[in-house]
């Protein structure tokens, strides 16, 4: 349980009633019996970091982690007391002890790249002494207190890449001695604060903060700013900008700014891309130049001053002719020097326009209803052409989807008895409604979607494909956006807040590499996962992957470009220490750049309640044979007897805990198919896995392999070709260990050029 200021001294004086206990049984120092409270704490500690902590030493000094220091007065013996303790990258699970805030010394923390969770005891924020509190990189959630503004020794402050929320507190940038502070990728929000003085680091990138840049925000001594990816509007104030050294690097890069940039040499002196993501930004360095508005001293000193919309419209026509002042009549002619058949001949062209505009229009129409003509009977098969030796993989998943949702215990989603189907066509256009059951409730985790359960009904829906527990559907909504909506039949998780926590788990890793989850809804029979709809399909349905093989319509380059884009993901969601455990192409969505983004990352835990994470080997053997013997799974291969568990790890069969090498394998084998155009065999695999397999000799052989459809583009690029090869066979390696991790694998993907 967290303190909060009234019970703090309660809680002080019942632990210090409690050391006076232990150390009655104990000779254990007091800081080293604090350091024990945490210990205990702790829920998991894989790597036995806290092994030598024990009970039977005098002081806790030579405890892994720990440092003391000698404090007493100058030339006299002191005591040695705890002054710092750092355990990064230990894999510790469980809260922060209270008793970690009440050592007294205390100098330094670094439990950086953790499984800290809960939120941050109070204490902490008494230690007076403190002077680096670094925790980035653990799940530690709730708000970040006012009360942080008592650690006036503070210098650095990194408590990034965790799930921190609210608002940033104003004490926080009054701090006297704070220089750096880092609180990126949380979900802070609310506006910048001000008077960053001090600061020469300070890092709000990736969170949700909104409102403009505000004038008093200081930053004279400033080296490095980055307030990217977030929510910030309005112009950038001159005052903002000029007090910014000019040789800081600064970051504003996708937010809503708006208007020109302030010539300050701060701005001037950026990147491109610090300042891109802005859509209504302009000015230098940018390339879009600002228009130069029209000004009042332009204008003749008799023009009117009535709104340039209402100037251009002419003023009505005198029907009876005007006299000059000679009394000689004039001309019938308007005020803007016009004459009425002038006029005229600009009406009737206009109504001449708008009526070929017109006929274009119904053109159109008549097209499209020919183009796609309705289908009376939904449950009607796929037309049956003699000249047509099979159906591509979409279409039977139309058909068998068509005859799954009837039978599925969710209700959210019903067909309509209309549909349009083209073979051209990745999308069904089988329009569904999306109905409300009774107590439905659609929550939004990113923060940033505006979306009203109302609104997610009145959408029209287009399945995009189907799996042995779920179907996803294409919804389009009124205002013309789209997402894609995961409908789950078979759902185990039974609480509302239990799911709640695995989507927000899931949502909280942003990277433009995976799908962004944006919302769910849950309801007694309905549950509901809306992501972002990525428009390119996937690597398993490109070009309609017709026979199944990987013949892609796609370059060398373009090939290269996809396996950058699935490897940058998979190493993002290993930096975080989770792992995807389904990578196949048919998870592997293209956007409208042709780049890779990984989907259905964290599915299994709401499918199976996390069965395969529980180290179940049984229970995922049968869920792949399920898989394999569905038409689903036939999406990759030339032959129909290969199924998705060619891209699993063998080790996934036996009874161990999810691992990283799993995506490592399954990336393996997607990178052999994205140079030979098919999925190679486990025969195939452990040939080439023998001693020396890979030499000089063996070029031309490997050479032979590539696809077809690229063959002219790897001529004297041999060492392309087999690099690329050599790393997809040491991925898809069957013993675990010998694989690389994803962040070496990138590395050598990102040295391959085709260029």
């Amino acid at each position: 349980m967290s303190l909060n200021p009234k019970n703090l001294h309660l809680w002080w004086r019942l632990s210090s009633l409690l050391i006076l206990l232990l150390q009655s049984v104990t000779s254990l120092n007091p800081d080293g019996i604090l350091l024990l409270k945490f210990k205990y704490s702790i829920l998991s500690d894989p790597l036995s970091v806290l092994e030598s902590w024990i009970y039977d030493d005098e002081t806790p000094c030579s405890w892994h982690g720990v440092t003391c220091t000698e404090i007493g007065p100058p030339g006299t013996p002191g005591l040695f007391r705890v002054t710092s303790l750092a355990l990064p990258n230990s894999q510790l699970l469980g809260p922060i002890s209270e008793e970690l805030g009440m050592i007294e010394h205390l100098h330094q923390i670094d439990l950086s790249n953790n499984f800290l969770n809960g939120s941050l005891p109070y204490t902490i924020f008494n230690s007076s002494q403190l002077q680096v509190l670094s925790l980035s990189n653990n799940v530690i959630s709730g708000e970040l207190p006012e009360l942080v503004g008592n650690l006036t020794n503070l210098k650095l402050l990194n408590l990034s890449d965790n799930a921190f929320a609210g608002l940033i507190p104003e004490k926080l940038p009054t701090l006297p001695n704070l220089t750096v502070v880092s609180l990126k990728s949380n979900y802070f929000s609310g506006s910048l604060p001000t008077g960053f003085i001090h600061v020469e680091v300070l890092d709000l990138s990736s969170n949700l903060l909104n409102g403009s840049l505000p004038n008093g925000f200081g930053g004279e001594n400033l080296r490095y700013l980055n307030l990217s990816y977030n929510k910030i509007s309005g112009t950038i104030p001159q005052a903002f900008a000029k007090r910014i050294p000019g040789n800081t690097t600064v970051d504003l890069s996708f937010n809503n700014l708006t208007g020109p940039i302030p010539g300050s040499e701060a701005l001037l002196n950026q990147n491109t891309e610090f300042l891109s993501g802005n859509a209504d930004l302009c000015g230098k360095p940018l390339k879009l130049l600002c228009t130069v508005p029209s000004t009042a001293s332009t204008a003749p000193p008799n023009a009117t001053t009535s709104s340039p919309a209402i100037a251009v419209m002419p003023k009505p026509i005198e029907t009876t002719p005007s006299t000059n002042t000679t009394g000689t009549p004039t001309q019938n002619v308007s005020p803007g020097g016009l004459k009425p058949v002038t006029i005229a001949a600009i009406v009737v062209g206009d109504l001449a326009g708008m009526a070929l505009l017109a006929l274009i229009i119904l053109f159109i129409y008549h097209q499209r209803k020919k183009r796609y003509p309705k289908i009376p009977n939904i449950n009607a098969t796929v037309a049956s052409n003699s000249e047509k030796k099979e159906e591509s993989v979409i279409s039977r998943q139309v058909a068998d989807a068509r005859t799954t949702t009837a039978s599925l215990p969710c209700s959210c989603l019903t067909m309509k008895e209309e549909a349009t189907s083209s073979d051209s066509d990745r999308e069904s256009n089988t329009a569904v409604d999306i109905m409300a059951a009774h107590g439905n409730t659609l929550v939004t985790v990113d923060g940033e979607t505006n979306l009203e359960l109302e609104t997610l009904l009145k959408a029209s829906a287009y399945i995009l494909g189907n799996s042995h527990a779920s179907i996803v559907y294409k919804a389009v909504l009124e205002d013309g956006r789209a997402f894609a909506v995961r409908r789950i039949g078979e759902c185990v998780i039974e609480r509302m807040k239990e799911f709640e926590n695995q989507v927000r788990a899931i949502a909280k890793l942003r990277h433009p590499n995976l799908v962004k989850l944006r919302a769910f809804c849950w309801g007694p029979d309905d549950k509901l996962l809306i992501c972002d709809h990525v428009p390119n399909g996937s690597l398993a349905t490109i070009d309609s992957r017709r026979g199944g093989a990987c013949s892609l319509n796609l370059s060398l380059e373009g090939r290269l470009k996809i396996a950058k884009g699935v490897a940058r993901g998979l190493a993002f969601i290993h930096e975080k220490k989770h792992v995807h455990g389904n990578v196949k192409p048919s998870n592997i969505l293209l956007n409208s750049e042709m780049e890779a983004v990984i989907s259905d990352f964290g599915l299994d835990r709401l499918l199976l309640n996390d069965v395969t994470h529980r180290g179940n080997g049984s229970a995922r053997q049968q869920e792949l044979l399920a898989l394999s013997s569905s038409p689903y799974a036939r999406m990759a291969s030339s032959s129909s007897t290969v199924g998705l568990m060619a891209y699993q790890a063998p080790e996934t069969f036996q009874n161990v805990r999810p691992s990283s090498k799993w995506d490592v394998y399954s990336f393996g084998v997607v990178l052999l198919e994205l140079l030979t155009g098919r999925v190679l065999l486990e025969r195939e695999l452990d040939q080439w896995h023998e001693p020396g397999s890979v030499e000089l000799e063996e070029q031309n052989r490997v050479m032979k392999m590539v696809d077809v459809a690229i063959k002219g583009e790897v001529e004297g690029r041999e060492s392309v070709v087999v690099a690329w090869f050599k790393l997809g066979l040491t991925c898809a390696c069957p013993v675990p260990h010998k694989r690389p991790s994803m962040k070496e694998a990138l590395q050598i993907l990102d040295k391959i050029h085709v260029k």
